[in-house]
């Protein structure tokens, strides 16, 4: 009885540490990403495509059978575009920036969408991410910013700071939220809601101070 009692107390005491050391790993990859990327000059890659996409955030889950999966290619190892930070003071979260909406780009930090402004642009800056359910981390915890919440984004050299002013939920189709004009700069951070459930998208929206 005595070990059986030991062995639900290290089973406990395993699940909770599995999220913590979890997100310390986590955080430890985007360090050394982030290191890198200082030590490199903080050179960043601009991307002006054409936005012809809408707020469908990928999923880490394939559909496809593995008999119709085609025979696997070597391809070159996947190395991020890091373009620098994401910091939101109200739920301790500060997470590496990089280029681009794929899932290879999202396991890694938060994406700058393609086609929209970059960071302190004139235009709105969007910033996609996952939320992470087992560490708590990522934009797992958007839904608790408000309207007044600032949020810090370092692109290049400089750190500009945002201050939320709407916060709406919307259908993955709708690019409204994209929208811009030709005085503001803006900032659209999106993620899915609700949580495990994703059927739409959570959308912070924040103008620069």
């Amino acid at each position: 009885m005595k070990k059986f009692s030991n062995l639900l107390i290290f089973i406990g005491i395993l699940v909770f540490l599995i999220p913590v050391i979890g997100k310390l790993y986590t955080n430890y990859e985007q360090n050394q990403l982030y290191e890198k990327y200082l030590a490199n000059g903080s050179k960043v890659q601009q991307s002006y495509e054409s936005l012809e996409q809408t707020l469908v955030l990928p999923s880490d889950v394939s559909t496809e059978s593995a008999i119709a999966t085609p025979p696997a290619v070597v391809e070159p190892a996947y190395q991020p575009v890091v373009l620098g930070r994401v910091k939101i003071p109200k739920i301790d979260e500060s997470l590496l920036l990089v280029e681009g909406v794929q899932s290879k780009d999202l396991k890694v930090g938060a994406g700058h969408m393609p086609g929209t402004a970059m960071p302190g642009e004139i235009g709105n800056c969007a910033i996609a991410g996952h939320r992470n359910y087992t560490f708590g981390s990522y934009f797992n915890r958007l839904d608790e910013v408000a309207i007044g919440d600032k949020i810090t984004v370092e692109y290049g050299k400089k750190s500009f700071t945002y201050e939320v002013y709407e916060i709406l939920v919307v259908l993955p189709e709708d690019t409204s939220v994209l929208n811009y004009n030709d005085k503001d700069q803006l900032l659209t951070l999106i993620t899915c809601t609700p949580v495990r459930v994703a059927t739409h998208r959570l959308i912070v929206h924040a103008k620069i101070i």
